[in-house]
C-alpha cells in the first residue's frame, strides 16, 4: 500500500507503535494496552488475560507449633537429702553455668532450678538460697532442657521479648 504524502482535509499521518512505520490515521486502531497500531498488525487481547484467580484462604486458624518432647535427661547418681544445695548426677554433659534443670523428687513433683557455675565432676550446685524442698533418691529423673537450647521461665518472669 502506498502512503499518500499530500494533504487531505481531516486526515493526518501517524506512526504505528508496533512497526514504527508511517501510516494514515484512518488505517490505525488502538489496542487494549493503549498502543496505536496499523490494522494489519493489530492483535486482540488474549482470552487468558481475562481469567482471574479466586481467593483460596488456606490459613490455619489458631495455629500453634507442636511441643517436642526431646528434652535431655539424666538421673540422680546418689541420694540427695532435703535442703541439699547440690546434687550428683550420672551425666553432666551439656550442663553449663545458669542452665535450668528439673529434678523429680521422691513425692513425684518436679523441682526446677538453675546450675550455679559449671558442674565440678558429677556435682551440680544450686544458686545461693536455692535448695531441694524434698529428698531425691538415686535414679530419679533429671530433665535438662538447655540441651535443646530452650529457655524456661516462670510466669512472673515473662516479658514481651520472651514471646
Amino acid at each position: 500500500m502506498v502512503v499518500r504524502k499530500t494533504y487531505e482535509h481531516g486526515e493526518y499521518l501517524t506512526i504505528c507503535d508496533r512497526t514504527g512505520l508511517r501510516r494514515l490515521r484512518r488505517e490505525c486502531d488502538y489496542e487494549w494496552n493503549g498502543n496505536l497500531v496499523w490494522r494489519e498488525v493489530w492483535e486482540s487481547r488474549h482470552p487468558q488475560d481475562f481469567i482471574h484467580g479466586i481467593l483460596d484462604d488456606q490459613s490455619v486458624p489458631d495455629a500453634r507449633p507442636d511441643l517436642s518432647s526431646d528434652t535431655g535427661e539424666t538421673t540422680v547418681k546418689t541420694t540427695a537429702a532435703i535442703f541439699a544445695e547440690a546434687i550428683d548426677l550420672t551425666s553432666v554433659v551439656g550442663i553449663a553455668d545458669e542452665d535450668s534443670i528439673g529434678i523429680v523428687l521422691d513425692d513425684g513433683t518436679e523441682f526446677w532450678t538453675f546450675s550455679d557455675g559449671t558442674p565440678v565432676g558429677d556435682t551440680v550446685s544450686f544458686p545461693p538460697g536455692s535448695y531441694l524442698p524434698k529428698a531425691a533418691t538415686a535414679l530419679n529423673t533429671v530433665y535438662l532442657p538447655s540441651v535443646n537450647s530452650r529457655i524456661y521461665v516462670s510466669a512472673g518472669e515473662v516479658t514481651g521479648d520472651d514471646l
